[in-house]
């Protein structure tokens, strides 16, 4: 029974772990002047996605408050 409690309990853990995760749908948009002035790193350490065009990082519009207060 114990067992059972456990596994159930580390499914759900799981499930809304999993299911909090932010899937951003914007379209990109471009994020400060060159791939020079944009701390790509910081964006990946908070799951930031974005995309390096013609050298300038694009992401997301609807990442951009998030890579605002992490990136600034």
């Amino acid at each position: 029974m114990k067992v059972l409690m456990r596994c159930f309990t580390l499914i759900t853990i799981l499930t809304i772990v999993c299911g909090c995760q932010k899937n951003y749908t914007g379209e990109y948009e471009q994020w400060g002047d060159t791939v020079e002035t944009v701390d790509t790193k910081k964006l990946k350490k908070n799951d930031i996605p974005y995309k390096i065009k013609d050298n300038k990082v694009f992401i997301p519009e609807d990442a951009e408050r998030k890579a605002i207060f992490c990136c600034t």
